[in-house]
């Protein structure tokens, strides 16, 4: 049965793929989509980046969006990296909108397409192999990152980095894993820093500490410059204005929240702070949009009355915590699977701990759930409770429930709830199946003799 699917999967890949690209241009797939039927709204999160890099040739920062010469009908805020804006927006910059547009949608194909490729290497099944190919290319949430146009490929790759390096780790090639740790976590840090909640878990490893180290020393370094240097960051507020900022999270939550501000950006806005700053701004606030599918303002909608944003945090801290009780597991392969487990649970503490998520970032799921079957196949300690998370997980790659009401009231809590149920639940679930075997794992392998093995010799930052 296998092999003949393995025969005809392929080429529906293929075509499957090429249908959801055309239909960027003829709409066969908009009604699956709130965005595309009702709004304008294709291309918008592109026009943002190359304008970001031709702000720069104006002598303008990179995150005044709206400033000067416009580029494209419409766009939403840059909010990379400053440095993404140089070292990639600039590649397009120099294209007209709507053809600078179709080029980032072929290039962001192209990294689903490697990330793809990445995990397919890491089976020896012909299925499995084609099954990652299937998840990353052929997704609704592909489609509709490819429709906005939105920068988050590179962190699809990112991470999909990164979990291979874990797989790479657990079978002893440390120099491999390394290096693919260390392209992970730039490309995160310099376009989307989600790694950052992964951080204090790679510290705590041995395997992963001093790549980790060499990394933040090149971001931190990059990132100073770009605050430091007035060419890169032209339209700066100064170290004054910037250390007292830092000291009063809540001016920066009511005043340089871009919802909050009606999209009018401030001078604050302005400086390449900014990109870590709005972290800040938005921790609490609640954008309660059709189009966003978040933990929280799925409950808020469902139960009709705002809750705490402070609750949703709480995976986040049981993450850390967990990071500490995974670096004391003795049995180095449980450690290592553990650990990839966790890392895995961390990317998904996003969607549930993040207050704003459209529905494209689901893209960054998909690298986990292509992994699943090929960790099933690795016989990974948790690899018999593998099968239920995969299929959970699939309904976040279908068509959100928004078809099934877009000719109705849509807009009702019951059909708000509805459309985002099969994005958030499914998440949901496999981060508490994970969590499950987290804590099952560390009570039973985590003991204190494992800090034995927590040395740092910095001479070792780089020659180890």
């Amino acid at each position: 049965m296998n092999r003949n699917i393995t025969k005809v999967l392929p080429y529906f890949i293929v075509a499957l793929a090429l249908f959801m690209f055309a239909s960027l241009h003829f709409g066969w797939l908009n009604s699956f989509f709130y965005g595309a039927e009702n709004s304008h709204v294709q291309g918008i999160d592109y026009f943002a980046v190359p304008k970001s890099y031709l702000n720069l040739l104006e002598g303008r920062s990179v995150f005044d969006t709206w400033g000067g010469v416009p580029y494209g009908p419409y766009s939403t805020w840059y909010l990379a990296h400053p440095a993404f804006s140089v070292f990639v927006a600039s590649w397009f910059s120099f294209f007209e909108p709507w053809t600078g547009y179709w080029v980032f949608a072929l290039f962001t194909l192209c990294l689903m397409g490697l990330s793809a490729y990445f995990i397919s290497r890491l089976s020896s099944n012909k299925l499995n192999k084609q099954i990652a190919f299937l998840i990353l290319l052929c997704s609704f949430p592909t489609f509709w990152l490819l429709y906005v146009g939105n920068m988050h490929a590179p962190l699809v790759l990112a991470l999909t980095l990164i979990l291979i390096a874990f797989v790479e780790f657990s079978n002893e090639n440390n120099k491999r894993a390394s290096h693919l740790l260390f392209a992970g976590l730039l490309i995160s840090f310099f376009s989307k820093p989600i790694v950052l909640l992964m951080l204090p878990l790679f510290l705590l490893l041995k395997e992963t500490r001093f790549t980790t180290i060499k990394a933040l020393l090149i971001y931190g370094f990059v990132s100073l410059l770009f605050i430091i240097v007035p060419v890169l960051n032209p339209q700066g507020i100064g170290w004054t204005k910037l250390t007292s900022l830092l000291l009063e999270p809540a001016f920066i939550k009511e005043h340089m929240n871009i919802y909050k501000n009606g999209f009018v950006l401030n001078e604050y806005m302005k400086d390449n702070s900014i990109h870590w700053l709005n972290l800040i701004a938005q921790s609490d606030y609640k954008f309660m949009h059709i189009d966003v599918f978040s933990l929280p303002v799925f409950m808020d909608t469902f139960l009709g009355h705002e809750t705490s944003a402070k609750i949703y945090k709480l995976p986040i801290y049981f993450c850390l915590a967990l990071s500490v009780g995974v670096a004391c597991i003795d049995n180095k392969r449980i450690k290592l699977e553990s650990a990839l487990l966790l890392v895995m649970s961390i990317s998904l503490t996003f969607f549930l701990s993040y207050n704003t998520i459209w529905e494209y970032q689901f893209t960054s799921f998909l690298p986990v759930l292509a992994l699943l079957p090929i960790l099933k196949e690795k016989n990974v300690f948790y690899a018999r409770y593998i099968k239920p998370m995969f299929i959970t997980g699939v309904l976040v790659s279908l068509p959100s429930l928004y078809f099934l009401v877009h000719d109705g009231d849509f807009q009702s809590p019951m059909a708000l709830s509805l459309i985002r149920i099969t994005r958030i639940i499914p998440v949901l679930f496999i981060f508490i199946a994970m969590s499950i075997h987290l804590l099952i794992a560390v009570k039973r392998h985590a003991s204190l003799t494992a800090w034995r093995n927590f040395s740092f010799s910095p001479e070792k930052l780089f020659f180890d």
